[in-house]
């Protein structure tokens, strides 16, 4: 069995002291136990998953002050901070390689890692980003305002690091924002090209350095032919993507249906949904700049009793007014997808007044996480398509 390095301090992945066959085991139980809590009486298939090992395609990494600047992710204990990382198992084989420089770069240059409680430093972030199938590398490195960044040094000592994937996009983040999370007031590209791209199946996916994409494209790509299948649509059906991100799951279920409208709140990610779909030369696919429940009330009335609804919410799932707004919609079959069960087993229960639930079938995009994705299909119980498969998965 691997086990990291770092593993009984380091905050970020808590199962791999447990065999990855146990933690499968685990995690279907626990969905199963939320279903009983919730009264959801529905088939819990088995779950899909792949290697467990180097599977996420973006981390974000931590400067902190500690006898000079390290980089690394927060400890186990929350009293310890950050703890610096020469390795990461979950992430990439060139992840080591990339802090370590980083690191490097910021003591020579004798800058000064960000303190959240006085709100004082320089340093905040590493995000380095890795595409699994093409291997292509973007790092984006996370600032105050309060210094200047050594811009072309930064690149030459990136650029000299001999690594199994290509580093083809390099940032600086400007934030200076109270909020733990990276915020993106400002970018600068500083070597490369804008996006770098990840193919699953025959798509090409472009991806910016704050562009939210599945975290395990391996598994990603299976979770988009399985949703495909399931969709049984033809070319007189219509859907309706909520939550569509940069129009992974639409683009699959284009293939099939008459049209799909994709629905994102954020302008740039719907810009890259857009250019992802332009060049895979898909033309029945639309998107809009709307959050989801306004859209609903103001927008939705042409999507009345439409054939497919999918939605793939935030962690926290779908509001009470998200939930009603969508029972007025009266959708024929919805196709929820979700990284906190918690939040979906709660949302079905919500919606199985009006909804006959298929199954629930869980996707292991995070091994050796307590996280674990969940789909499910829902029939408006005045339309139940009993041509389902149901069956599980191999």
């Amino acid at each position: 069995m691997n086990i990291c390095q770092h593993f009984t301090l380091c905050g970020g992945c808590r199962l791999q002291d447990i065999s990855y066959k146990q933690q499968i085991k685990e995690k279907r139980a626990n969905v199963r136990a939320l279903m009983n809590s919730f009264s959801i009486d529905a088939r819990l298939k088995k779950i899909n998953y792949g290697k467990p090992w180097y599977y996420r395609n973006k981390m974000e990494f931590t400067f902190s002050d500690r006898k000079g600047v390290i980089c690394g992710l927060y400890s186990k204990k929350k009293q310890e901070g950050v703890i610096g990382l020469t390795e990461c198992l979950i992430f990439s084989v060139d992840a080591g390689k990339i802090i370590k420089c980083v690191e490097q770069f910021v003591n020579s240059n004798n800058y000064s890692a960000y303190n959240k409680y006085n709100h004082t430093g320089f340093l905040r972030n590493l995000i380095i980003r890795e595409t699994k199938f093409t291997h292509e590398i973007m790092i984006g490195i996370a600032t105050t305002g309060k210094e200047e960044l050594d811009k072309h040094e930064f690149v030459k000592i990136l650029r000299s690091l001999k690594l199994r994937s290509t580093i083809k996009s390099i940032y600086w983040i400007v934030n200076n924002s109270f909020s733990d999370a990276v915020v993106f007031e400002r970018k600068e590209l500083l070597f490369g090209k804008k996006i770098i791209q990840e193919k699953l199946g025959k798509f090409k996916f472009n991806i910016g350095i704050d562009t939210f994409f599945q975290v395990n494209p391996r598994m990603a790509i299976k979770f988009y032919k399985k949703i495909k299948n399931y969709s049984r649509l033809s070319r007189k059906q219509r859907v309706l993507d909520l939550f569509c991100g940069a129009g992974g799951i639409g683009m699959f279920l284009a293939q099939k249906a008459k049209s799909v409208c994709g629905v994102e709140i954020s302008p740039e990610i719907i810009q890259m949904a857009e250019q992802n779909a332009q060049s895979n030369n898909i033309k029945n696919i639309t998107f809009i700049v709307q959050e989801a429940r306004r859209f609903l009330n103001t927008q939705g009335k042409p999507y009345k009793g439409v054939d497919l609804l999918v939605v793939n919410p935030p962690r926290c799932g779908l509001s009470n007014r998200i939930i009603r707004a969508i029972l007025r919609l009266e959708p024929k079959k919805i196709f929820y997808s979700s990284c906190n069960p918690s939040s979906l087993i709660e949302n079905l229960s919500q919606l199985q007044t009006a909804y006959y639930i298929e199954f629930i079938e869980p996707f292991d995009f995070f091994p050796h996480t307590n996280h674990l994705e969940c789909f499910s299909v829902l029939n408006r119980k005045a339309f139940q398509d009993k041509d389902i498969d149901n069956g599980d998965s191999p």
